[in-house]
């Protein structure tokens, strides 16, 4: 069952040391994942670790750490497409700071998805799904809005 799996779209990953490393051992033609759901630190070290040989990802409309996607773009080298459309960028300085949602991309994550092939983003203010993932917190409500709209994404050969 496993071992055909290329692809995986799924609202989050809970444990993802547990599913990332089934896939890791098992399927070694996968390579594109989409995932719904907020990207921390221990997801993009995990995703890094077990799935170094990912080549698009597609994070779009999710909570989206920077330092997260600063690993992820230093830690899977053969990221051919990454779609962070929608997400919201969390900034997390040292305490007592509080966090900071960027309005825009900073240079440091510009200057590493340079060599990215098809680096998808959106982060506008008149953009109705920006706007949504803002509403719902980086948590998007996908049964609050259009019934399959969970299946859209940039990425065509992630979209169903």
């Amino acid at each position: 069952m496993w071992r055909d799996l290329e692809s995986l779209t799924r609202p989050s990953i809970a444990n993802p040391p547990c599913i990332m490393e089934e896939i890791s051992n098992n399927c070694k033609n996968f390579s594109e994942l989409k995932i719904m759901g907020p990207c921390d630190m221990f997801f993009a070290h995990t995703l890094a670790s077990c799935l170094p040989n990912l080549k698009v990802l597609s994070l779009r409309c999710s909570m989206l750490f920077k330092d997260a996607l600063l690993i992820i773009l230093d830690g899977l080298k053969h990221l051919e497409v990454l779609n962070i459309s929608h997400c919201i960028i969390v900034e997390v300085p040292p305490p007592p700071a509080p966090r900071k949602v960027l309005k825009e991309l900073d240079e440091s994550i510009i200057e590493k998805a340079s060599r990215i092939r098809e680096f998808v983003t959106c982060m506008d203010d008149l953009c109705v799904m920006c706007r949504r993932t803002r509403l719902d917190e980086g948590f998007l409500r996908w049964y609050k809005y259009e019934e399959g709209i969970w299946k859209e994404d940039e990425v065509r050969s992630l979209a169903i």
